[in-house]
């Protein structure tokens, strides 16, 4: 699998354009001697004009073509095939290239060789930088691959589209929706979805609505033209009940409904869900969580401030702000964090402040946590979700229904994608990795609002996708029944700090061993490579160069592996560790290192020192006492290949994943002091620090 954009493109990559000279012109070398444009190019984009805090994130989103200057012959398709932009016009004069598209915006570059560095403009203005690397051979497109091949309903209705329905919730709040009708005899099913991203949609409209559904898609209050105040979470577990029951009686429905939603929207799906509206048949959310202490806006009770673009991007009731070039950096280094949002330059919502007055688990919380009320959940779920996205709230709801007699069937999938699809993740996977969510729903709905008997009940539950092997993998439980759960220990000298450090893993347990030693200072965190306006969160990045780079964090890597290494399933750490500080937070990040030395995170994860016991119980450290912490890492699906590495590495912070811990025991989010943490990590016989790595067996024994 590769882990790069390719040694000609990271050679040919690694000079920045700058904005200021983005959009003059360059000193052009004779058209005798200027390299030819035609041909096929790999088409990277970087978000935003500038990078956000150093970090580069070029991701691959398709190809373009160029014969000449010839714009009819000239075209920029994504990754899957499609239309990515429209040419309409191209000029070169020398080494500049000026390329306008449909859309309104243009590529303004300069080809250097087999690369082409240029930035997007957008109503005058620099957005988004790209790059253009040439290939051999032409695109290597990545078609839907089809993971349900079964029998689902095709294109057969004309459509009928109106975009402003009003509905009138319980307390008299007017929330409008777009609904997508078949032009034919009914009666029809509902698939709903409600959203804080505006209901015009006439793509999935057209989608829903032709194979024989009634497609609604709703303002969630406080957007679009829904009246009301926003609110992530509150009143949407009793604004779903009430657009349910609404929709169920639409002219032409036959009074079932499906809901959908990816992210936000999958989220409102479950409390839709929770409510238990009786016209509610069944749900297809996609990358939604499970718990808003767990992930959004905190991780493990560590506020996360990476939710703030988030806040910028629906900060206007009847738009969705372009955030691509908010300057992110001066506020999530802010103090006090509760002054971020306004720092961005975004406006303070009302539930802001709810969030920081509640900051361990108690009632508000509670009331708010799919996870802790799964037993609510009467109707059929599939739930979707990606190893570089929200694996944990998709894999906690199915285990949490798994264990309830009264919930009727579910399925999941998981695929190799980040939060907004494969097109973020490092790395290629095979074209079977990309995979269209709508066609697992369509099959869904067919059989649970239609009736039809397509085999979704009786198939295998588990849909996995097993990364470095590439192939989906159909399962009947999680955990895997013959996981193998290893212990991989922490060793050292004591001088475990950096890569270069003298810190191994492996499967024997430690004896008398030095404790290693590191500085957690909050005014410097250890960063977490994570450009937040692409509102992505865990992709696996290359960390080689942070971590040879920080004395803060301690790293410990295994000899090469002799031969493949299958891990999937659920990950943790335990650590032994004291502090001199009266709380602290404790990062784990576990990583593959490729012989070339490049170390692509797996997963991480994080403890603040004060909920060791529990969220609902804070307890604050005794300086210098050594205590156990047990991490979570998340989960993963990856055969790791003989000759590569597994590295853990160990620090105080994951900046700006997770909010910077002050040290000092006070209120992380709305103080501004704070203090340098002595931090010491113990591997001894008594306290046998190491990671749990669910390792499967080669052969299907027991399985």
């Amino acid at each position: 699998m590769s882990q790069s954009i390719g040694r000609r493109a990271a050679s040919l990559l690694t000079t920045l354009l700058m904005v200021g000279t983005a959009l003059v012109p360059w000193s052009c070398r004779s058209a005798d001697t200027a390299p030819s444009l035609d041909g096929d190019w790999d088409y990277y984009r970087m978000l935003g004009a500038a990078p956000n805090g150093g970090f580069e994130a070029r991701r691959r989103f398709g190809f373009a073509h160029f014969e000449g200057e010839d714009p009819a012959r000239a075209w920029l398709h994504r990754r899957a095939g499609g239309t990515l932009e429209i040419v309409t016009a191209l000029a070169r004069s020398g080494d500049s290239l000026t390329v306008e598209f449909a859309s309104g915006t243009s590529l303004r570059g300069r080809m250097e060789g087999d690369t082409i560095t240029g930035v997007l403009v957008r109503d005058g203005a620099p957005a988004d930088r790209v790059w253009l690397v040439r290939r051999d051979g032409g695109p290597a497109y990545e078609p839907n691959h089809p993971l349900w091949p079964g029998e689902h309903s095709d294109s057969a209705f004309a459509v009928e589209i109106d975009p402003s329905v009003p509905m009138t919730a319980r307390d008299g709040t007017v929330l409008m929706s777009f609904v997508a009708r078949p032009v034919g005899e009914g009666p029809f099913g509902v698939v709903m979805e409600r959203t804080p991203y505006l209901r015009v949609d006439s793509a999935n409209g057209v989608f829903w609505a032709s194979r024989g559904f009634i497609y609604v898609k709703q303002d969630v209050r406080g957007r679009g033209g829904s009246g009301g105040v926003l609110d992530m979470n509150a009143f949407q577990e009793q604004d779903g009940y009430d657009a349910v029951e609404w929709a169920a009686a639409l002219p032409g429905s036959n009074g079932k409904v499906g809901m959908i939603g990816r992210s936000n929207p999958g989220l409102y799906a479950w409390y839709a869900a929770i409510a238990q509206p009786p016209h509610l048949a069944a749900i297809a959310p996609v990358v939604a969580t499970a718990d808003p202490l767990r992930l959004v806006p905190y991780i493990d009770m560590v506020f996360s401030p990476t939710i703030v673009p988030w806040l910028c991007l629906t900060a206007v009731r009847e738009t969705l702000s372009d955030i691509s070039n908010v300057d992110l950096v001066p506020a999530f280094r802010h103090l006090p964090v509760i002054e971020s949002a306004e720092r961005a330059g975004c406006p303070r919502p009302a539930f802001w402040d709810d969030w920081f007055d509640h900051q361990q688990e108690d009632a508000y919380w509670r009331s708010l946590s799919i996870e802790r009320r799964l037993d609510r959940v009467r109707v059929p779920v599939l739930g979707i979700a990606g190893w570089y996205d929200d694996a944990r709230g998709n894999i906690r709801n199915y285990v949490g229904l798994d264990t309830l007699a009264s919930h009727p069937f579910q399925r999941m999938v998981m695929d190799p994608g980040a939060h907004k699809g494969i097109d973020y993740v490092n790395g290629d996977f095979g074209p079977q990795a990309r995979i269209d969510h709508r066609r697992l729903q369509l099959r869904w709905f067919d059989h649970w609002l239609k009736g039809v008997d397509n085999g979704v009940d009786t198939e295998p539950p588990l849909d996995l996708f097993i990364m470095g092997e590439n192939r989906w993998r159909q399962e009947s439980e999680w955990p895997l029944a013959r996981t193998r759960f290893t212990r991989f220990y922490l060793h050292s000298g004591g001088e475990a700090n950096t890569t270069a450090g003298d810190g191994t893993l492996d499967t024997v347990p430690p004896l008398d061993e030095p404790v290693d030693t590191f500085t957690y200072d909050p005014g410097d965190p250890t960063p977490y490579l994570v450009d937040a306006r692409e509102l992505e969160l865990n992709v696996n990045e290359n960390y080689a160069g942070v971590h040879a780079a920080r004395e803060d964090v301690l790293s410990y890597t295994t000899a090469p592996l002799g031969e493949d290494m299958e891990i999937t399933g659920p990950m943790s750490a335990t650590l032994w560790a004291a502090s001199d500080a009266r709380d602290t937070d404790w990062n784990v990040m576990i990583l593959r290192v490729r012989p070339d030395g490049s170390a692509w995170r797996i997963q991480d994860g994080v403890v603040r020192a004060r909920f060791r016991g529990g969220f609902e119980r804070p307890s604050f450290l005794t300086p210098g006492e050594v205590n156990r912490y047990d991490i979570d890492l998340w989960f993963t699906g990856l055969v790791i290949p003989a000759g590569d590495r597994i590295r853990v590495v160990v620090s105080s912070a994951a900046f700006p994943k997770y909010d910077r811990n002050l040290n000092t025991g006070g209120d992380n989010e709305r103080d501004t002091e704070y203090v340098p943490a002595h931090q010491r990590v113990f591997h001894d016989a008594e306290h046998p620090s190491h990671v749990t790595l669910p390792v499967i067996p080669a052969s299907r024994e027991g399985g």
